[in-house]
């Protein structure tokens, strides 16, 4: 696509104002600038560019290096055995999408996904997608009753997105569903076992295990990215170099967290297949140690691993989330059952910048 583009002489080098060539950047803002760079000194640092981290990494200094097994790491490796016993998993994902905007609020469109292995084969289930017309008047009404309903101390928030507060009730809501109903299972969901934040009341999370330890089912929270450090090191960037598969249990007490944080689980660094990924795993704190790594081998021995990440939580996020063809189909369906006005919106910054009106990630 051409950028439109204005017709002009070239503009001589320094052909600018006097005025405006002798302005100089506020000193508070450079001392800002400077300021906050000292803040980075010996954090993790990632880029997209493979290559790049690549020849850094072999040219690090022997004290920037990741701690080692002979280093500073107090918590130990356990090896693992796959368990072969026909133990079903059953994993969890949620996901939501904004559908389009109202001249009085916003659609949003939520679905969720369960899906089970059981003797060597794989089912789902889909609930959704359940579309929600959030605006000013109903907002609180809408979280209230739906809190309600589902027996949650949900709390609306009015500085988070309603879309990720929308996402997370349901999200719970399934999650109870499960515990409910299955036994003598692995759960698998998508995150920590962490609770305390706003929307995730420790009162909701310690219900929702507590009911699925009595069905004798074990909860496990895996985590494809962590904020969590040990000492200074991201988690799951630490055990490079050992064989797979393994656990690595955090002490609480050896990585920083914020305060107001209940951690229900035992924390691990999991790596369980070879050449997959290591990811954070959390285990029901109230389990004993023994029985939760026993689970894991179980896991291991029942389920798929691709890239050591759980088929059966792979596929409930796959089947979960809304592809470009679902918006479009959602949007017709509204269009048509509501008699809505369609009015296209234009991306102001791509008419004016062209290619260059998009961020990077984009």
């Amino acid at each position: 696509m051409l950028i439109g583009q204005l017709h002009y002489e070239t503009t001589p080098k320094y052909s600018f104002l006097q005025s405006l060539r002798n302005v100089e950047i506020s000193k508070r803002i450079v001392e800002l600038s400077l300021n906050s760079m000292h803040t980075i000194k010996g954090r993790i640092f990632k880029v997209s560019n493979e290559e790049l981290a690549n020849f850094f990494i072999e040219h690090m200094d022997s004290e920037d290096q990741l701690p080692t097994k002979d280093g500073m790491l107090s918590a130990l490796i356990m090896p693992l055995r796959a368990i072969r016993d026909g133990t079903p998993i059953i994993g969890i994902d949620v996901s939501s999408i904004k559908i389009g905007v109202t001249d009085a609020g916003v659609i949003y469109a939520v679905r969720g996904t369960i899906v089970l292995k059981i003797n060597n084969h794989y089912r789902y289930i889909r609930y959704g997608p359940l579309p929600f017309h959030i605006t000013k008047e109903n907002i609180h009404e809408i979280f209230g009753e739906l809190s309600r309903d589902l027996s949650l101390r949900f709390n609306f928030f009015s500085y988070i997105d309603p879309q990720i507060q929308l996402c997370n009730i349901i999200e719970k809501w399934l999650r109870a569903y499960v515990s409910h109903l299955v036994k003598r299972s692995i759960i698998l969901w998508d995150g920590s076992l962490t609770a305390g934040t706003p929307g995730n009341p420790t009162a909701d999370l310690s219900r929702m295990l507590r009911i699925a330890r009595e069905n004798s089912n074990v909860v496990m929270g895996i985590s494809k990215d962590t904020s969590l450090k040990f000492i200074r090191w991201g988690m799951t960037d630490l055990l490079n170099g050992y064989k797979p598969p393994y656990l690595f249990e955090i002490r609480s007490a050896s990585f920083s967290h914020t305060s107001s944080l209940r951690l229900l689980g035992r924390i691990y660094v999991a790596k369980l297949a070879k050449g997959g990924c290591a990811f954070r795993l959390d285990i029901d704190k109230a389990i004993p140690r023994d029985e939760g790594i026993v689970a894991v081998e179980k896991l291991i021995g029942n389920e798929t691993l691709y890239q050591g990440y759980p088929e059966t939580l792979r596929l409930a996020h796959i089947y979960s989330t809304f592809t470009a063809s679902d918006v479009i189909g959602i949007q017709r369906l509204l269009i048509k059952k509501y008699g809505l006005k369609l009015i296209a919106h234009n991306n102001m910054h791509r008419t004016l910048f062209g290619p260059y009106g998009a961020r990077l990630e984009d």
